[in-house]
């Protein structure tokens, strides 16, 4: 990997918010978040009124989950890839259960990016099979597996990988 150019502050990782659009997002999330940072949400926001508090506090890259109404999948694909400093992302909010979910997303990116983040599980997860990271940041405010957290992507000329942040 050559040298790491235009790294954002930080990467930060959200998903599965399910926020209505008279609530706003956790203090303890937002205040960690500055202008320079990159938020990258791996849908079921559920309402639009997140993503405008979400673009406020720094850039958001994003993707539409399967609790997303149709003004949310309009704005955001399913899934994509995006670059960040030279490492390729892959984005997907998943499927199924727990382990559908896991083997949908290897199926999908395993080999072919760098980290691959993904959602729907309510709960973190963290594994490197085949050179790709595999990184769910768990659920910001609907955990199904112990607190609500989110994720901080650490990218550097080592690699990649994620750290989870209980609430």
């Amino acid at each position: 990997m050559s040298e790491l150019r235009n790294v954002p502050a930080k990467i930060w990782v959200v998903s599965d918010t399910h926020l209505r659009s008279d609530q706003i997002l956790p203090d303890s999330f937002t205040r960690r978040v500055v202008r320079e940072d990159i938020i990258i949400h791996l849908g079921d926001f559920v309402s639009l009124e997140i993503i405008k508090q979400l673009r406020v506090i720094a850039r958001l890259e994003a993707i539409s989950g399967n609790c997303d109404p149709s003004s949310i999948r309009r704005l955001f694909p399913a899934n994509k890839v995006i670059d960040i400093a030279g490492y390729k992302i892959g984005l997907a909010h998943g499927k199924g259960g727990y382990i559908e979910t896991i083997k949908g997303v290897e199926k999908q990116f395993k080999g072919k990016v760098d980290v691959a983040l993904f959602g729907h599980t309510h709960g973190p997860y963290h594994a490197k099979s085949d050179g790709t990271v595999f990184f769910n940041p768990g659920s910001l405010s609907m955990s199904r597996q112990g607190p609500e957290s989110f994720g901080l992507l650490h990218l550097d000329n080592e690699g990649v990988w994620g750290e989870v942040i209980e609430l």
